[in-house]
């Protein structure tokens, strides 16, 4: 379906309603879950319109441990029915269930408080109940510990503290959305409008998700989120010969950097230090490099009407058609796409 990474499944033919369940918690995303009830109510009132039955397609309600809990942004999520293991819904949706920009002490914290939806997830898994997870919904599948050997994504943001608290758990925030059949994962934030498209059209149609998406003005397009992450280089670390390499190439990567000169000016062997940069970065010295280049030439295209290869050669790198190949594999698009997209309206 579209640029879905689906694994394992096809499209399904479904005769009888739907039942939705969505699971809210305290610090979840109202807007979230939110998204998710008005997508299914738009997609209600078109398929009574073409099927010109009073009837609807998707039964849905929300479900927690009380009748309210409190969003992050401080705002009440109410009419909350409480959870009845009895009541197995066929598709359970987890959205966002903490920032995704918070500490990872903190998130671990949090996360130590949610056994009990764990437990949700575990028993309805094992019954056949569809898991769909957004953003940091993500992170009780993780913790569910049954996902393990399938990639889940996430929002970008929040990988390197996934990582952190799951490291044997596979993750590829490359991907917008990943359909493995009894699990679906999607990104972040405004995803889990697409990723309600998405529902929509696996467990019914892709006419009722083209006529919901244009009621609601959605765009149903499930490509990379590599466009809209951001390089954020990894420095909560306490490892004094990687920061000074992060220092230099950071300092110096619009000139002619011999990453090899840079390396020996610290006082270690290569190897180790490439070791060390790898584990805390993520990154090895080399693709550090390149992130830094990506991610000026990316500001520059979406701040500037500057020509692309000026851009290309104020990052340091010489070789354009190289460039604009490792952006493109990087970003999922091409350069002049992502202007177009991202940058100024006079950019040329």
């Amino acid at each position: 379906m579209n640029n879905v990474k689906a694994l394992s499944v096809g499209k399904e033919v479904r005769k009888t309603p739907l039942n939705i369940q969505v699971l809210v918690a305290d610090r979840c995303q109202g807007s979230g879950i939110y998204m998710v009830i008005d997508t299914l109510i738009a997609a209600n009132y078109c398929y009574r319109k073409a099927e010109k039955k009073d009837s609807n397609f998707f039964n849905f309600k929300l479900i927690g441990r009380a009748s309210s809990h409190t969003a992050y942004n401080g705002y009440s999520v109410d009419n909350v029915q409480l959870i009845d293991l009895n009541d197995r819904p066929d598709v359970l949706i987890v959205p966002g269930i903490i920032e995704a920009v918070l500490k990872v002490e903190k998130i671990q914290n949090i996360l130590d408080g949610f056994d009990d939806y764990v437990n949700v997830i575990r028993q309805w898994h094992q019954q056949g109940t569809v898991m769909v997870a957004s953003c940091s919904g993500n992170l009780l599948l993780a913790k569910a510990d049954i996902f393990k050997n399938k990639p889940l994504t996430t929002h970008w943001r929040l990988e390197d503290n996934f990582k952190a608290l799951f490291p044997d758990q596979s993750l590829d925030t490359y991907q917008y959305m990943i359909d493995h059949g009894d699990l679906v994962s999607c990104a972040g934030a405004s995803a889990i409008s697409q990723m309600t498209l998405y529902m929509v059209e696996r467990f019914h149609s892709r006419e009722l998700t083209l006529d919901t998406a244009r009621l609601m003005l959605i765009e149903p397009n499930y490509g990379a989120q590599s466009p809209f992450s951001a390089f954020a280089p990894q420095k909560s670390h306490d490892d004094p010969y990687v920061e000074q390499l992060q220092g230099m190439l950071e300092e110096q990567f619009q000139e002619e950097v011999s990453v090899q000169q840079l390396m020996d000016q610290v006082a270690i062997s290569d190897r180790q230090l490439n070791r060390r940069f790898k584990a805390v970065t993520g990154e090895t010295p080399v693709g550090y490099l390149q992130r830094l280049r990506i991610e000026y030439v990316r500001r520059g295209l979406e701040t500037s009407s500057k020509q692309v290869n000026s851009l290309i050669w104020e990052s340091g790198y010489e070789d354009v058609s190289s460039f604009r190949r490792l952006f493109k594999k990087m970003l999922g698009m091409t350069m002049t796409e992502y202007r177009q997209r991202y940058g100024l309206s006079n950019a040329a």
